[in-house]
């Protein structure tokens, strides 16, 4: 419990600090706010239209949360950092199940403290809660083999019924090959005839509800997208332009693996050598999430989320068996030490490419804020490093345990003040939500990143991809406002703006126009873009 509210604290410190990110935290919220907008709670709607895309535990939890405090950026946020919480005391459970008490709490610190761990706690998502159910039903199917209660197998069912309502059969499926290839191995496999027929009713009326009211509602038009689009595609094609190739999450793992990073071949060779049954547990799971995800064909850094926390029960073993001299240990430990000033390099030097590579102008407009979370960063594993090499090992494990601990307050209070300055949607959608009148129209021009415009506007926004795409908005709204970003502002209107239509605003990169009054609608508006 104590281990669980620290990391809850951890989670949850600053959680309202910054506005949505495009694009799911933004996108997943709208859906909960259409939710309570329209009263309907299964057919799940996004921009007014509706949206067959995942399922609906996640914007559920949103919702009700909401409905009781109203909307803000805490309350979209507050169910992933409780599920990340919850998934630190899985991990404590299956360190203590699989070894011993000292393991399960070394290892849901390390759990708690891995940087991916922490960032996606911290943003609006369903992974942690996907996460949360998968690794539990993985945790009670454990219990179920070890002691054959047909209490342990219901609730290992039920569990995988909460993650397939958070994001579908994969919260049955990766716990379950798990399971029977552990079973298998053990000769457990036939415990599972004690909830042959309640285990897999009691996964279905809570995993599958959804499923089968949209389906009734909407027949193939659900199917389609949600079974064959978001479900077969992404695993055996490329879904949205999210491909990547087989050693995608090698970097994805080293990264957000921080600051425990160095230790992670360590521990997984560690494990591989003592081949005890525990320790074909983790490498059973770690190896099978990282090989599910590296083969689909879809792939995106969340994915590999369930891996972490039984990375950390192996990272946690590893260290209290080289506390105890095990033998082989020491040379492991000493690779990890000189590779922890790898690890700070690499995270320094990782972040700055990703910045000036895809974010040039902000990045360097934001190095003065950057620094000092980049420097605190750094200097848990080289801290850390130097600690180890004086002989203090315990602490050194402080160290990295508080890496993250004071980087969140320094983050929250530093980084993320300056970089809502380069984030001009929501201050642009405060202008909209005063200038708007009922019926306006609100379009988005060449903009098909920006669910947060639809979420901080308050109102459904037209997405206009072409130049006839607005000729159409301009001919079909008396009064309508545009957000153009500013090159698109530039190319389409460096000869004037269409008839009626005049700037109102700018912020950032975007410029807002409006437009007042009727136009003429044969063809393109007179001195409006034409359609090329």
């Amino acid at each position: 419990m104590a281990v669980t509210l620290a990391a809850l604290a951890l989670f949850s410190y600053g959680l309202g600090t910054g506005s949505l990110w495009d694009q799911d935290e933004a996108r997943y919220t709208q859906v909960a706010v259409e939710i309570l907008a329209t009263g309907d709670w299964w057919t799940l709607r996004w921009n007014g239209e509706p949206w067959f895309v995942h399922p609906p535990l996640f914007m559920w939890l949103q919702a009700a949360t909401a409905r009781l405090v109203g909307w803000h950026e805490a309350t979209a946020r507050w169910w992933s950092a409780v599920s990340q919480a919850g998934v630190v005391s899985v991990t404590f459970l299956l360190g203590r199940l699989l070894y011993d008490a000292r393991t399960g709490w070394l290892a849901a610190g390390v759990t708690a403290t891995m940087l991916q761990v922490v960032v996606q706690a911290r943003l609006a998502v369903f992974d942690p809660t996907l996460v949360l159910g998968m690794l539990a039903a993985f945790y009670m199917g454990l219990v179920a083999q070890a002691t054959g209660g047909r209490g342990a197998q219901l609730w290992a069912w039920a569990w995988a019924g909460l993650a397939t309502a958070a994001k579908g059969p994969v919260g049955l499926l990766l716990p379950a090959v798990a399971l029977v290839v552990l079973g298998a191995r053990s000769g457990r496999l036939r415990c599972w005839r004690a909830s042959l027929v309640g285990g897999p009713l009691l996964y279905a009326a809570i995993g599958l509800p959804w499923y089968l009211v949209e389906t009734v509602r909407h027949g193939w038009a659900f199917l389609r997208p949600v079974v064959g689009y978001y479900l077969i595609t992404r695993f055996v094609g490329v879904v949205e332009e999210q491909p990547g190739p087989w050693w995608y999450y090698a970097p994805v793992l080293a990264a957000g693996a921080f600051p425990w990073t160095a230790f992670v071949p360590a521990a997984l060779v560690h494990l591989a050598r003592r081949r005890a049954p525990s320790d074909r547990v983790v490498l059973l799971w770690v190896g099978l999430v990282v090989l599910f995800y590296s083969v689909a064909g879809t792939k995106l850094p969340n994915y590999v989320l369930p891996v972490y926390p039984l990375l950390a029960v192996g990272i946690a073993r590893f260290w209290l068996d080289a506390a105890d001299n095990a033998p082989g240990s020491g040379r492991l430990v000493r690779i990890s030490v000189a590779l922890l000033v790898g690890t700070a390099a690499f995270l320094v030097a990782g972040a700055l490419v990703f910045g000036l590579r895809q974010y040039p102008t902000e990045t360097a407009a934001l190095r003065a804020a950057l620094t000092p979370a980049l420097g605190v960063l750094a200097a848990g594993p080289l801290g850390a490093a130097a600690l180890a090499a004086a002989g203090r090992r315990q602490a050194a494990l402080g160290a990295l345990l508080l890496t993250l601990v004071v980087a969140v307050p320094v983050i929250v209070h530093g980084t993320l003040p300056a970089v809502e300055q380069h984030r001009p949607i929501p201050r642009l959608a405060a202008r909209l939500r005063v200038l708007m009148h009922p019926g306006d129209g609100l379009a988005a021009v060449q903009m098909r990143t920006a669910p947060s415009l639809v979420y901080y506007a308050g109102r459904p926004v037209q997405f206009l991809a072409t130049r006839h795409d607005l000729a159409q908005a301009l001919c079909r709204h008396p009064r309508l406002f545009l957000v153009v970003p500013e090159g698109v502002y530039r190319a389409w209107f460096a000869s004037g703006l269409p008839p009626r239509v005049r700037a109102v605003g700018r912020e950032g990169t975007l410029f807002l126009l409006r437009k007042d009054g009727p136009a003429p609608c044969a063809g393109a508006p007179s001195g409006a873009p034409r359609r090329p």
